[in-house]
């Protein structure tokens, strides 16, 4: 990602908020830390990128981001505290202020253990069941959008701070949509019915969830390469079981998980993200 516009720094949002210093970047926008000037104390405030300011797309999907995550709430979630626009039209958020690292920099430096990534996996399945609910697919899911906060005395507790590419259904119990136009999302997480039809639905969500499960263990995605090669082997090619690739040992039922979370036939996969959350925690109860 570019380098955030260090300019920022110092300067006030809306008469309310100064921005103190950067924080990390985000799909569409960049998290910067800020002080609250009625007193209130820190906050984490995501902006839209300088460069995509005349970029219409990326504007509606940051206001859209910015009405989901205000939508709902959860524990693994980074909560919304205000929310607008700037006198020229640019959408601006305010959240908790959360310090922590990206899952993408500790999968790249950390071999995770099986019950880190239980831990980790089970969160993320959790708050991805609790907007399913809400009739919410977030479509962008990958180690990026997931921060580790400590909390609690837990340093593996699980924000997501990205909702920019979610689409939200009328119904959470509707069939699968299918949206036309333009792939979105990084193609190392995108589900074979997706990158074929364009189809949209909880099993779409499940299968990036399978993806992010597989890299913690073995250090890498299921597929890699490059992008039009990746996307035919999520089609056509069938996944090595983590174990396969993982430095440590990997329990049955969790390879099993996995690779159910990556069939082909989204029919195939678990039905909710709340049962995949309760598989991780009871080590693989029910769905084995």
């Amino acid at each position: 990602m570019g380098r955030p516009d260090e300019g920022m720094v110092g300067g006030v949002l809306v008469d309310r908020y100064e921005i103190t210093a950067h924080l990390r970047p985000g799909r569409f926008g960049d998290f910067w830390e800020g002080r609250r000037l009625d007193g209130g104390g820190q906050v984490a405030v995501k902006l839209l990128k300088p460069k995509l300011f005349e970029d219409e797309k990326a504007m509606a999907r940051f206001e859209r981001e910015t009405t989901l995550l205000a939508s709902f709430h959860h524990d693994n979630l980074l909560e919304v505290l205000d929310h607008g626009q700037t006198h020229k039209g640019v959408p601006w958020l305010v959240t908790e202020l959360c310090r922590g690292r990206l899952l993408s920099e500790v999968i790249s430096e950390l071999t995770l253990t099986v019950d880190q990534v239980r831990h980790i996996g089970s969160q993320i399945a959790s708050v991805l069941a609790a907007a399913h609910i809400h009739g919410i697919i977030h479509r962008g899911l990958d180690p990026e959008a997931i921060l580790l906060v400590e909390h609690g005395g837990d340093p593996h507790h699980v924000k997501i701070q990205d909702f920019g590419l979610a689409h939200l259904s009328d119904h959470p119990n509707q069939p699968a949509l299918t949206v036309t136009g333009e792939l979105l999302g990084r193609f190392e997480y995108m589900a074979p019915e997706y990158i074929e039809e364009e189809v949209l639905d909880v099993q779409t969500d499940l299968y990036g969830l399978g993806v992010i499960l597989f890299e913690m263990l073995a250090g890498q995605p299921p597929f890699v390469g490059r992008p039009g090669e990746v996307l035919r082997k999520h089609v056509y090619e069938e996944p090595w079981a983590p174990s396969d690739l993982a430095e440590g040992d990997v329990p049955e039922w969790l390879d099993a998980l996995i690779l159910k979370l990556l069939s082909k036939d989204p029919a195939k996969r678990p039905a909710s993200g709340q049962d995949v959350a309760q598989a991780l925690r009871t080590q693989g109860w029910p769905l084995r």
